[in-house]
């Protein structure tokens, strides 16, 4: 008998004398509608009340029902389909101009990896494919088995969706690498070179507008301004300074989400903005009325310890919030800039603002909770009217410069206290703290099923606490339950699939029983996920790592 059919009979043993244990979520594969050869969830529809679906007696099919929005993808992007620039920080376009060498500079520069070689040429033959050959569609997105394709899409993204499931994102097309759709429509959008939409609620809806320099370049030398619309107005925020030019950059500005205070009497935005220094700088905008419209008067404030240049240093390449709740809790990123690696890799780090209005960010820590270390880095997903917030964060802690990748793995982090809006009965379902969510879908009635997937990524949440989720799955279940558990001993096939993580109702038939690790080496042999195990080590270009 092998040590590893020993250790998973072991393991068996061991859980069969203990007492029975639940998981807190169903998982739930979403069949895509669309063709591709990986499939990555990107966003669920807003529940548009404080029910719960980790309420007793809430309907199952109801918390099954809110549609998942995602894509699929062939291959790695060159470049983000839905960043305003390569690599969320080339606003120089200085990378991308130098074809394969600009892509292989940037990963040995900003990333540090020992397998450069390998990521270049994967995003410079898809580089190549849309800026030179045939421009064959890469990224196909769906709701929940139905294709959305606006008219003329090549590749498109859903951002988010809206209160009524509808998409918000933005699509290529044969003349334009960007443009924005949504429900909200505004005129003014056809008529700009480029355009994204990265969030609505379906009166207004927030993303940026981009404008060509005049300068050479078939398609970059743009420039972008953050943007809100409605049907009948659209509102260009100002850029906190500098010019729109500037020697070889090029102003850069996107909101990404946003927030009406009524009562207030203000309209809170969140994402990024250009300062004196050209720098991408993760900043809260403040419009002094809730009916945004082109009189309205905006200011934008910079996130402290979040902003790129710390005591003369660019410590950071760039920073974005990406999300904020009716708490005015802010979450976002700050990507570590090459030059200053932090114990051993430059990390997209994630953070937390606690008030809009107090706009410094605290980055998430081993204070806040084990799964969490100094210079993880990983990308944030979303927070919903709870404080609970979603992602991926790293999963280990090697050298990532002259290394390879650290893995990741979603996380969910019921944040906060009752004085920043957050519900002590909700965290307590967490035992407040932070997880895995692997370890939050192990045991019970569903074990099974869930033991099919790892759930590599968290990209959104409802307020009823439906997540959407990315995950490698292997069909049948993997060999354990382990979270290095092998699939078919390691040579069976495994698959990047789109699921809801629905929350468990019956609060007699949930707890937390965390996954163990078999002590088995875990390099994987045979057939194993081939292209679909770097993108889970995170080397696809979807991941959006925030670096310079």
């Amino acid at each position: 008998m092998s040590s590893k059919l020993q250790l998973t009979t072991l393991a068996v043993l061991v859980s069969a004398a203990l007492p029975a244990q639940a998981a807190l979520y169903k998982v739930v594969e979403v069949a895509p509608g669309v063709s591709g050869n990986e499939v990555y969830g990107t966003a669920i529809q807003p529940s548009g009340s404080d029910a719960s679906c980790f309420d007793s007696g809430a309907s199952s099919a109801t918390c099954e029902g809110y549609k998942l929005a995602g894509e699929t993808r062939n291959r790695p992007d060159g470049f983000s389909y839905r960043e305003e620039v390569p690599f969320a920080m080339d606003n120089s376009f200085a990378y991308i101009e130098d074809d394969y060498d600009g892509f292989e500079d940037y990963c040995f520069y900003q990333l540090g990896y020992a397998t450069c070689e390998y990521w270049a040429s994967d995003r410079w033959s898809s580089w190549y494919n849309e800026t030179y050959s045939s421009n064959t569609p890469n990224s196909l997105a769906f709701i929940e088995g139905s294709a959305e394709k606006p008219s003329g899409a090549i590749n498109t993204v859903i951002n988010s969706l809206d209160p009524s499931g509808q998409p918000v994102g933005n699509f290529s097309t044969s003349s334009k690498r960007n443009e924005a759709f949504s429900a909200v429509t505004n005129s003014t959008l056809t008529s700009k070179p480029q355009s994204r939409a990265w969030a609505s609620d379906g009166t207004y809806t927030v993303g940026s507008t981009s404008s060509k320099s005049g300068i050479g370049g078939e398609r970059y030398y743009y420039s972008s301004a953050p943007a809100i619309w409605s049907g009948s107005d659209f509102v260009s925020i100002p850029r906190a300074g500098g010019y729109e030019v500037d020697g070889d950059y090029f102003a850069q500005g996107s909101m990404r989400d946003f927030y009406i205070d009524s009562a207030g009497g203000k309209t809170y935005g969140v994402g990024y903005n250009n300062y004196s220094d050209q720098h991408m700088n993760a900043t809260i905008f403040i419009g002094n009325s809730a009916t945004p419209t082109p009189s309205t008067s905006w200011s934008s404030k910079l996130i402290y310890n979040a902003q790129v240049d710390i005591s003369g240093d660019n410590i950071h390449s760039n920073s974005v919030a990406t999300n904020i709740n009716k708490n005015l809790v802010v979450v976002g990123q700050a990507k570590r800039s090459g030059g200053y690696p932090k114990n051993g890799a430059a990390a997209n780090r994630l953070f937390v603002v606690a008030n809009a209005n107090t706009p410094n960010a605290h980055f998430l820590n081993s204070s806040d909770g084990s799964i969490f270390f100094d210079g993880a880095g990983g990308e944030m997903g979303g927070i919903n009217n709870f404080n609970e917030i979603v992602g991926r964060i790293d999963s280990e802690n090697h050298r990532e410069y002259d290394g390879k990748q650290r893995r990741q793995r979603a996380f969910i982090y019921p944040y906060g206290t009752s004085a920043q809006g957050s519900v002590e009965s909700r965290k307590a379902i967490f035992n407040s703290k932070a997880w895995l969510l692997d370890d939050l879908t192990n045991g019970g009635t569903e074990s099974n099923n869930n033991n099919q997937y790892r759930i590599y990524d968290a990209s959104d949440i409802n307020d009823a606490g439906v997540i959407s989720a990315t995950a490698v799955k292997c069909s049948g279940g993997y060999d354990s339950t382990s979270h290095n558990a092998y699939c078919g001993d390691g040579n069976k096939d495994e698959t990047v699939v789109a699921v809801k993580l629905v929350p468990i109702s019956d609060d007699t038939q949930r707890s937390i029983q965390p996954r163990g690790y078999d002590s088995t080496a875990t390099e994987r042999q045979g057939a194993g996920l081939g292209f679909g195990a770097l993108t889970i080590l995170g080397l696809f270009g979807f991941m959006r790592k925030r670096i310079k």
